[in-house]
């Protein structure tokens, strides 16, 4: 199962496309995302399980 964190950072700082990258690039270990409200979304690492399903979906 996989759990996403959804941030809103609105009320501090809104991230231009740039800023969002560099955010990405200094943090190569996490899955950054952002939704069309421009909320920051932290997704949890792929498990084995999901990874199978993705090359089965490849696969085909």
């Amino acid at each position: 199962m996989m759990t996403a964190y959804t941030i809103n950072l609105d009320p501090i700082v809104k991230l231009t496309r740039e800023q969002f990258y560099e955010l990405c690039a200094a943090n190569p270990e996490l899955k950054l995302e952002r939704n069309a409200n421009g909320e920051l979304v932290i997704m949890s690492p792929t498990g084995g399980e999901t990874s199978s399903w993705n090359s089965d979906i490849n696969l085909e």
